[in-house]
């Protein structure tokens, strides 16, 4: 192979420098300018276009915007380099992102790429060259600064990467429990890799370099690691791709128990109002304390998944809402609401740990990052199946259909059998939360049973500063606060859902119910339909900002027209909510390490606390205002709220080339 070297002034004026050859002789380019000289359009044009090119290596370069928009033009297009170095090239973060994303991501023909010497890589932006670059054998990202937090971003992509062979990370600050999750990739039994290098990476999780100190006392460096995969070397406890299916089934699964009791709620604060002679801010409460157990317990449900992984987070969530529902029968005999608020919020609690685990392992463990939106909205599609069975188990089992007029409440008071009545309607809650209960204990039973991915254990602990570095993402921020505004405005709007069909259309509590069943109809159909779209190529954000928009208007003529029309507007409104919590969940963990989503997720989660804010604050506006109508302003805020922050999101994700 021919070597060419380019430096100096030979870069910078328009350029015929590379040598003409009569023969075909394969080249390899080495440009290097010692980081000062502009390097000419003409000398790129030339070096691409030359179908002997094999080998390309930029050392000592300062690229310009206009350079890296030429590098991933011509990356994307070439069919003849092998083998690529970028050593001490200077230039922005985003710039290099640019080449990673648009060049190499979609390049056919790359085998060999060497990125050493930058300090600016991402971590994230590498992690995804990986995942669907489908052609690349060996890759080097040395002397690169990346961090252990980065280490375990990059580990996770490896695990879906079906091409590397060989993986060097030498010199970084890759720590050795980082090194750890390196070393079970190469037990994988479907992983290419055959060896990765961590040499003389420093612990800095233990370790703080000091400026004066001398090389006698400079911390010590992680031993020489070079790990070789052997054949059939696979660890005992590893799932066959069975097993991973059925557990990917049984977590899915959970999305429809849980829909149960979310939307029994609903039911609930009409039953309680009834059952306890409520107002409506007393019965909204129901949601209060249901939410409250989300958000107190999402945190240590998020220490628990991260010490002892996704299996005992999902154990213990059931375990909880199984006892919280077996409860149910003490509380009615007791006769109070009270206990009942606890039974909810340790129901809540399980919930908390369920969702918590459930939406990051569908979302990050079991795919490829960049269809986490759609398939997390898939397996989201399956909780209004649960909230339809919960509405259509409070309307046939629940509700009595026995509506009292005040002068019929009046006239048993008198013959002593109002009590008696209360009794009963309080006990019809027993029977079906009896059996959600034994439902919920025999899935905890199934999944104890069924081994997991191994990747979801987690035993791992991330580099701190990389953790919270990615926590403070604006856009995962704004997450937090699109999910609280979105998840109030849910379960408010579902909560006196039936109580403004009673209202302005004067419809039974029986026929309510229906219509809530519709709309939750509906909202299973709107996750489907978006998950179809994304999977035709919709952006996730701009598909979140024109649902907002539509639902803005819906919820707008629900306050001006409190009647049939409004009703309507009310019911449709579910359809364009529905793709609004997967699709907020997956935008703000969209990048993270595997140890980090279950942070974020718990997060995440604790923003459900909207829904307990919301429903008592909206009967407060219904009983101050003597307007049910009114109160549903404070949904209409919220899904302006989710638009701002839809299209924030896509501004934020196409800037930083994460948009698929």
């Amino acid at each position: 192979m021919l070597e060419v070297r380019l430096s100096g002034e030979t870069l910078s004026v328009p350029s015929d420098a590379l040598p003409t050859s009569e023969s075909n002789q394969e080249i390899h380019v080495i440009l290097s300018s010692n980081g000062i000289l502009k390097i000419a359009p003409s000398l790129w044009t030339a070096i691409f276009t030359d179908t002997r090119l094999r080998c390309l290596s930029l050392i000592d370069l300062q690229l310009y915007g206009n350079d890296s928009q030429t590098l991933a033009k011509y990356l994307c297009e070439q069919t003849h380099l092998v083998e690529l170095t970028f050593d001490s090239v200077l230039q922005s973060v985003y710039s290099f992102d640019h080449i990673l994303n648009e060049g190499l991501q979609h390049n056919k023909s790359l085998k060999s790429l060497t990125l050493t010497n930058l300090n600016n890589l991402d971590a994230a932006t590498i992690a995804s060259l990986i995942k669907h670059n489908n052609t690349i054998n060996y890759l080097a990202l040395t002397h690169d600064n990346i961090s252990s937090g980065g280490g375990a971003i990059i580990a996770d992509a490896l695990r879906t990467n079906s091409t590397l062979v060989r993986v060097d990370l030498s010199h970084n600050r890759i720590d050795e429990q980082t090194a750890t999750q390196f070393t079970s990739i190469l037990h994988q039994p479907h992983s290419s890799l055959k060896q990765i290098i961590l040499n003389n990476n420093v612990n800095d999780n233990q370790y703080v370099l000091d400026p004066n100190s001398t090389i006698e006392n400079k911390p010590e460096t992680l031993p020489f690691i070079v790990e070789e995969k052997r054949i059939n070397d696979v660890e005992p406890s590893t799932p066959t791709k069975k097993f991973q299916f059925l557990s990917t089934i049984l977590v899915t699964f959970l999305f429809f128990l849980w829909g149960i009791p979310n939307q029994l709620n609903g039911v609930l604060i009409r039953q309680f109002s009834k059952a306890f002679d409520l107002s409506r801010f007393e019965a909204g409460l129901v949601q209060s304390a249901f939410y409250m157990g989300y958000f107190i317990w999402a945190l240590p449900a998020a220490y628990i998944l991260r010490r002892w992984g996704y299996k005992v987070g999902l154990i213990l969530g059931l375990v909880l809402f199984g006892t919280g529902s077996f409860l149910f029968w003490p509380c009615a005999y007791i006769g109070q609401y009270l206990p009942f608020l606890i039974s909810l919020f340790i129901i809540a609690t399980g919930l908390a740990f369920l969702e918590t685990a459930a939406n990051p392992f569908i979302a990050h463990a079991v795919g490829p990052e960049h269809s986490s939106e759609k398939r997390l909205n898939i397996a989201q599609a399956f909780n209004p199946l649960g909230a339809i069975v919960g509405v259509l188990i409070g309307t046939f089992f629940i509700f009595s259909g026995v509506e009292l007029s005040p002068e019929q409440i009046k006239g048993m008071r008198a013959d002593r059998t109002y009590e008696t009545y209360l009794k009963e309607e309080t006990l019809r809650v027993v029977r079906p939360y009896a059996i959600i209960g034994g439902v919920t204990y025999l899935w905890a039973v199934l999944i104890a049973i069924v081994p997991f991915p191994a990747k979801t254990k987690g035993k791992q602990k991330n580099d701190e500063s990389g953790r919270a570095n990615e926590l403070c993402r604006i856009l995962f921020l704004l997450s937090i606060v699109a999910q609280f505004a979105y998840v109030g405005a849910q379960v408010g709007t579902w909560s006196y859902f039936i109580q403004y069909a009673q209202d302005y259309v004067q419809v039974g509590e029986k026929t309510g119910g229906y219509l809530l069943t519709g709309t939750l109809a509906m909202f299973a159909l709107g996750r489907l339909t978006a998950a179809l779209l994304m999977h035709c190529g919709f952006s996730p954000a701009i598909l979140l900002a024109t649902f907002s928009l539509i639902n803005v208007l819906l919820i707008a003529i629900t306050v001006l027209l409190p009647n049939a029309i409004g009703l309507g507007a009310l019911f449709l409104t579910s359809y364009f909510m529905s793709l609004m919590f997967p699709t907020i969940f997956s935008l703000g963990i969209k990048g993270m390490s595997e140890q980090t989503t279950k942070l974020a997720s718990c997060l995440l989660i604790m923003a459900i606390i909207g829904g307990a804010i919301f429903t008592p604050l909206m009967g407060y506006i219904a009983v101050e205002t003597k307007s049910l109508a009114l109160a549903y302003i404070l949904p209409g805020g919220s899904y302006i709220i989710v638009g701002i922050y839809a299209l924030l999101a896509y501004v934020l994700t196409t800037d930083r080339s994460t948009q698929e």
